[in-house]
């Protein structure tokens, strides 16, 4: 039986993580759980949602996103685990879609799917930086995963050395170490928000000798965890 618990990182989102709340409690296949990890959010976000009875609400010292995410795998119940940004939205069939394809794909333990990305900004009010995300689509996308637990066992959790970027250091530690994540759903189940404050916009795209770092981060991560295919 697929559990499904999702987690939701927040970090002062008070104006978008009840349309993100929403949007998983909307799903045509419901889950099992929803986790609200607070990185220590200085807005509204725990007076919105720490009452709530639909959904475990986490609150931590400001920690950094690696550390949030970490937090909510262990608290976790469910033996799949999917994750939404705060300021995201799922489209209403994200999750039977992807389930539908783990069922289809027995050997599947992360699956993918398409995501768009969109803006409340008018167009005229737009940044240069902004619409340069717009138009960027990275693949694969952490955020549209959903992702057998096993996997984490097996290469471990987020390196808590990124306060940025985590995503990728982890995505490239699975690749190099074997496994497969080129499994995905070829339809947009995922929705990205670009707001005036994004994470995405407020970092600096790495240069070189971080991306060599990042790089040097994820070889010898996987190392650790031991080559081979996920079992």
């Amino acid at each position: 039986m697929n559990k499904i618990s999702v987690l939701i990182p927040v970090y002062n989102a008070a104006s978008y993580i009840e349309a993100a709340i929403e949007s998983v409690k909307k799903q045509t296949c419901p889950v099992f759980e929803i986790i609200v990890i607070d990185d220590g959010s200085a807005d509204e976000t725990e007076s919105l949602i720490k009452d709530r009875d639909d959904i475990c609400y986490i609150r931590c010292g400001h920690q950094g996103i690696s550390y949030v995410r970490n937090r909510g795998i262990a608290e976790a119940s469910g033996n799949w685990i999917a994750f939404i940004d705060a300021d995201d939205l799922w489209t209403p069939d994200k999750i039977e879609k992807q389930t539908a394809y783990i069922n289809d794909h027995p050997g599947c333990q992360i699956v993918f799917s398409k995501y768009e990305n969109f803006t409340d900004i008018p167009v005229e009010d737009l940044t240069k930086r902004q619409k340069k995300v717009l138009n960027t689509m990275p693949y694969p996308y952490l955020a549209s995963a959903l992702i057998n637990r096993s996997v984490f066992d097996k290469y471990g959790l987020f390196d808590t050395k990124y306060p940025y970027g985590e995503d990728t250091e982890w995505l490239n530690r699975l690749k190099i170490a074997g496994a497969d994540i080129s499994c995905q759903v070829e339809e947009v189940l995922y929705r990205r928000r670009i707001h005036r404050d994004n994470i995405t916009l407020s970092h600096n795209v790495p240069d070189k000798n971080e991306m060599l770092s990042l790089m040097a981060d994820s070889i010898r991560n996987a190392r650790k965890a031991g080559k081979g295919d996920i079992k």
